[in-house]
């Protein structure tokens, strides 16, 4: 009776051993799927930025071709219409800018972006690009800033699917 009771003691010694260690590694699982969701939310953020930034960076080069227009037209030389940046203009502003370029506003979509700094109606893509020389009368398609929550595409076609852990 003596050797049931040690090993009883040591079985459940044992069992609760087991049992800790078993609740440590659920709770480092629960730790690493929330750092996993955090860091899709992040992924998509900064996915966002780049795209946006991108845009920002061709307003340096519209700035250099609008200063060649601008001397192709003292020497009298004819050239297309430069498309104007409305990256981050109200969709009002940019119809304005657009138009007095002698362009015309194509098609308007929407899309959700999580990038700080932008308003819900702001443009956020354009095509043709920025600095593009078009003909006049050319229709410049534009994507607005769209309100609501949006579901991260977290697709094969994702940017983010390379950073995705499954």
């Amino acid at each position: 009776m003596k050797q049931v009771n040690e090993q009883l003691i040591k079985f459940r010694s044992e069992y609760e051993a087991g049992k800790t260690v078993l609740d440590d590694i659920e709770n480092q699982i629960e730790e690493l799927e929330k750092k996993r969701t955090d860091l899709k939310e992040a992924l998509l953020k900064l996915s966002d930025a780049i795209e946006y930034l991108e845009e920002i960076s061709r307003k340096e080069q519209e700035d250099n071709a609008e200063n060649s227009s601008e001397a192709d037209a003292q020497t009298g030389i004819q050239a297309d219409i430069e498309v104007p940046f409305v990256i981050r203009k109200p969709i009002e502003q940019a119809r304005k800018m657009i138009e007095g370029k002698g362009l015309s506003v194509g098609e308007i979509s929407e899309k959700g972006v999580f990038v700080g700094g932008v308003r819900f109606g702001d443009v956020i893509q354009q095509n043709p690009k920025p600095g593009t020389k078009v003909e006049k009368g050319s229709a410049v398609n534009l994507v607005l800033a769209a309100k609501g929550r949006f579901k991260p595409n977290l697709s094969k076609d994702s940017k983010l699917d390379a950073f995705m852990m499954e």
